[in-house]
């Protein structure tokens, strides 16, 4: 078999991989500059962001007005120094996560090609990896953490491999700890790659090797460990509550624990079987930081409140050891079937994807642009706790989110429920809301006592065609008629809806 021939699969799986890239940049440049969320959590997100640029603490006592997601604050401070520049919105946050899943798919090839020669193996990994885009909701360019947790993850990884002086150990130490401070659950990384550097030496093991390892470590001991005293000290502990005791208290839910295997063997399982024909020869830093990402994902997943994001560390460690095996050629039929397997993979990927069911409708956006006229038309402050963010863009004061409050209220923290309690208690009784607008029946602020005294709850009326006429841009679940609630004695169900829908003042 000629030379040529031996290449041509690994081009075609390099050449899927751009195409898998290129759809991901499709999607995620349409819909950066959509005004509402694309992600049920991006909201609070926004909402962070906005705090730090207010000069507000992120980790404080949860209220009625705020509770922050239990992420550490790096993603949320990087964002905001770009909001800085071009203003509040949902772009800062999407431009730093688009950039970073970018630099995800640099830094996959980038290591891939410095282990095995080949760029084109390179490539096919990172498009294995952006082909998943389509399999976890779309999610490399959402307002959230996660893609700069993984970007992170990989340059540390890849520092903690090649790192040949002082400053590439510091580096190293560095930027494994900034993607712990940006997930906590990067601190399994962090611990599994550098503990193997310090017990073992690096894979080209020399005496200085072993002394950077110790550097490395101790700086990402040090760069961990005084973030943490010092953002638990100036928030009062609650820093600690949210990152550590909270996400630790997360029961297991036991249908995850097959899902994450099956959502692993359908969407990586061929890429999976391609790392698996080089894996004797992975360096065993490498080994032990893809091992991390799979634990860290699964660990995720597996807990209440787990869903398709967090599989994506072990998605990535899965591509980057097929991108080991793609690079290879051991054997004439090793060199054949892994760049097969990771075409195939990524081709199947490619084939299920509905690019365009992740971008915003015209009719997404008015729906939000009707809400947002209604809710400043009605006057005061109306609460939408699915999507704080809207309160932001109207000038008023936004509602704690539903999902960061519900880890709150399932915690065990007595102190920490009782404080949300009893703010939202008192935000009934003192009827703080001029309106409380949800996405579907049932109580807001988790039904606190008086709540019913205090508001009455208005299902708007169909319209023509059982079509309803408000409409709440849910992400993630589309559009939905919108319950409204409003102070007994005040504004009556019809008016209320009156004011929203029109946009004009009562």
């Amino acid at each position: 078999m000629t030379r040529a021939a031996r290449l041509a699969p690994r081009l075609a799986a390099a050449l899927a991989g751009l195409v898998a890239i290129g759809a991901v940049l499709f999607v995620a440049v349409s819909r950066l500059g959509y005004p509402f969320a694309i992600e049920q959590l991006e909201g609070n997100s926004l909402v962070e962001v906005h705090r730090i640029l207010a000069g507000q603490s992120l980790y404080q006592a949860p209220s009625v007005g705020y509770v922050p997601d239990g992420y550490p604050p790096l993603y949320f401070a990087l964002a905001a120094g770009v909001a800085r520049v071009i203003g509040q919105s949902y772009l800062p946050l999407r431009l730093v996560s688009l950039v970073s899943a970018l630099a995800c798919f640099a830094l996959l090839a980038r290591l891939v090609q410095r282990e095995t020669g080949s760029l084109a193996a390179g490539v096919g990994a990172a498009g294995a990896f952006a082909a998943t885009y389509f399999v976890t909701g779309t999610w490399f360019d959402v307002g959230r953490v996660d893609s700069l947790f993984l970007a992170l993850s990989l340059a540390g990884l890849y520092a903690a491999r090649w790192m040949r002086s002082l400053p590439g150990a510091v580096g190293a130490g560095l930027l494994l700890a900034a993607a712990a401070l940006t997930k906590q659950t990067a601190l399994a990384e962090g611990a599994a790659v550098l503990a193997v550097l310090l017990l073992t030496g690096p894979t080209r093991s020399t005496a200085r090797g072993r002394r950077l390892a110790r550097v490395a470590a101790l700086t990402w001991a040090l760069a961990v460990g005084l973030a943490t005293l010092v953002l638990g000290l100036t928030s009062g502990g609650w820093y600690i509550y949210y990152i550590f005791q909270l996400m630790s208290e997360h029961s297991l839910t036991a249908s995850h624990v097959s899902w994450f295997w099956t959502l692993l063997a359908t969407a990586m399982g061929l890429v999976a079987c391609a790392a698996l024909i080089g894996a004797r020869r992975v360096p065993r830093e490498l080994l032990a930081g893809g091992a991390a990402l799979v634990i860290e994902g699964y660990a995720a997943l597996v807990h209440s409140g787990g869903s398709l994001n967090d599989v994506l560390p072990a998605y990535l460690a899965v591509a980057l050891l097929a991108g080991l095996a793609l690079g290879r050629d051991e054997t004439r039929w090793a060199g054949i079937a892994a760049p097969l397997l990771v075409l195939a993979q990524t081709v199947t990927l490619l084939a299920g994807a509905h690019p365009g069911q992740a971008i915003p409708t015209a009719a997404d956006r008015s729906a939000g642009d009707r809400l947002l006229a209604g809710m400043r038309a009605f006057g005061g402050d109306v609460a939408v706790p699915q999507e704080p963010a809207l309160n932001l863009l109207a000038g008023t004061a936004p509602a704690a989110h539903p999902g960061a409050v519900y880890d709150v209220v399932r915690g065990t923290d007595q102190t920490a429920i009782a404080d949300y309690q009893r703010s939202a208690v008192g935000a009934v009784q003192a009827l703080q809301f001029s309106a409380i607008i949800t996405d579907g029946p049932g109580a807001p602020f988790y039904d606190p006592p008086g709540l019913l005294q205090g508001y009455l709850e208005c299902e708007q009326p169909p319209a023509a065609g059982d079509q309803s006429t408000l409409l709440v841009p849910a992400a993630a679940a589309g559009l939905r008629p919108a319950v409204v609630w409003v102070p007994w004695g005040g504004i009556s169900c019809q008016d209320a809806f009156r004011v929203l829908e029109d946009g004009r003042g009562r």
